[in-house]
């Protein structure tokens, strides 16, 4: 119906239609039909407030609306397609490192090593990748993460030993003897810690600036899914390159170099403004900057985001279960005449990826905490299977047990973490959250290494299955002081 203003004075004046109040409702349909309510650079926003463009994050970037319930874009789906490619480089690793290193004379100790050295440069590097997303865009950054790993993947078909992941004349260009080289540990294999360090971080965020509120977790599980589609597949199918081609591991590097490739190829295709960081809400903004200055020298956000530290404390109990799992699980397959150690990580993604998908669904409509502490204990089992298992069924079993476990905690903590954090803290929020990968992971893999080399490889299994106990347990104690202490629930 046409508005009408009212007649001008008591003669009534003339009676004009209103054409802007009955078009404004149109268009706004429009835009959330299209997944997105936006606000124009030019515009003043709520409170007289006009924002002008800063890097990545501008008055333009997307709102989510509120009746928007859309999910699945062509930005979403090349987004999960750039985490998937990456992943599927990365999990081929699994199951060719730990030979690598043997091959080229390596021991316990130093597979752990250098496993672990992937880790040393991301740890570092991951929170200035959520300021980067700010900064430069998360398109840039998704772009960057695999490109990097690329390089660094092609650099291991030149290493020379354990300890010098590049060619000897490297080496000596630059002035440096064997002897004097250990500075130079496993480079490429840090190197490809750096892409892992970015890549992830820009696709989670991405995954978060798309998805509807009310679906993170659904929309979290997705993503979930894409990565563990590759450990379907990867990890076995480069061991099975390596023995096609009689143990010349220069194949499957240059596998996991091409799939990382594609990874690029995907992220090259996504709108640039459309998977960027969305403007803050106007509380939001008011909260997060000095109201002396004007908006536009708003602060960038914190490189560590302090709403994230609880959610990354309890994922850190999982994470350390990637460690030995990482460095010693082919070597236990040996040991134990398994077979083909990507028996393993098939039956993980498998069991994941029904419950990276259910998990989501769950956490959106009861809560965080119950797919949280469940799939914390469930990895527990897991792990203890592993440790004690000599029977295949049992490596089958363990291998389920910690896919479905860790299909439960991850939508869910990624979730919570993205509730907990500012908007404008997004990025920082989610690297944040996953140094845990680092400090878990690549920090446990030199930890455990010694430990596997004195007290033997299943131990390393016990002693971090012991941790997610921990992990659960704290969960629950953090949870019940913050609600009694009046906050927002952590546990949804």
């Amino acid at each position: 119906m046409v508005g009408v203003e009212p007649p001008a004075g008591r003669g009534g004046g003339e009676r004009r239609p209103i054409r802007g109040a009955a078009a404004r409702p149109n268009r706004r349909k429009r835009r959330e039909r299209d997944g997105v309510t936006q606000r124009s650079a030019e515009s003043p926003q709520p409170g007289g407030i006009a924002l002008k463009a800063r890097g990545a994050y501008h008055s333009s970037v997307t709102f989510n609306a509120p009746s928007h319930n859309r999910l699945w874009t062509r930005d979403f789906v090349l987004d999960l397609l750039t985490a998937h490619f990456l992943f599927a480089s990365y999990t081929a690793m699994f199951t060719v490192i730990p030979s690598y290193v043997e091959e080229l004379g390596g021991d316990e100790t130093a597979i752990g090593i250098v496993v672990g050295s992937f880790g040393v440069f991301g740890l570092v590097l991951r929170q200035f990748a959520g300021r980067w997303l700010y900064s430069f865009g998360a398109k840039k950054v998704a772009i960057v993460g695999p490109a990097v790993f690329a390089a660094a993947t092609a650099l291991h078909i030149a290493a020379e030993d354990v300890w010098r992941a590049i060619p000897q004349s490297s080496v000596a260009a630059l002035g440096l003897s064997p002897e004097d080289a250990w500075p130079l540990l496993a480079p490429a294999r840090a190197l490809q810690g750096v892409g892992l360090a970015l890549g992830p971080v820009a696709t989670s965020t991405i995954v978060a600036n798309l998805a509807p509120a009310r679906r993170r977790a659904e929309a979290m599980g997705i993503m979930g899914n894409s990565i563990s589609a590759a450990s379907l597949y990867s990890p076995w199918l480069a061991f099975w390159i390596l023995q096609r081609f009689g143990g010349d591991f220069a194949f499957p590097f240059a596998y996991a170099a091409a799939m990382s490739a594609a990874g690029i190829a995907a992220a090259l295709g996504m709108s640039e403004r459309r998977v960027a960081i969305p403007a803050p809400q106007p509380s939001e903004r008011a909260a997060g900057r000095d109201q002396s200055q004007p908006a536009e020298r708003e602060k960038a956000p914190p490189l560590v985001s302090r709403s994230a530290f609880f959610p990354t404390a309890v994922f850190l109990t999982y994470t350390i279960t990637t460690a030995p799992i990482n460095t010693f699980l082919p070597l236990i397959a040996e040991e134990r005449d398994f077979g083909n150690p990507g028996l393993f990580f098939t039956l993980f993604s498998v069991s994941s990826m029904l419950a990276l998908w259910l998990g989501g669904l769950v956490s959106d409509r009861v809560g965080r905490a119950a797919m949280i502490v469940p799939g914390l204990l469930i990895v527990t089992a897991g792990m203890f299977i592993l440790a004690a298992g000599r029977a295949v069924p049992l490596f089958a079993a363990s291998g389920v047990l910690c896919g479905v476990g860790f299909g439960m905690i991850h939508p869910s903590l990624q979730s919570l973490t993205v509730d907990r954090a500012p908007t404008r803290e997004r990025g920082a929020a989610v690297a944040t959250l996953q140094q845990a990968w680092d400090i878990g992971g690549s920090g446990g893999a030199f930890a455990f290494g010694p430990v596997g080399a004195a007290m033997g490889a299943a131990a390393t299994f016990a002693i971090a299955g012991a941790g997610t106990v921990v992990g659960a347990v704290g969960f629950i104690a953090g949870n019940s002081l913050g609600r009694r202490g009046g906050r927002e629930s952590d546990g949804g």
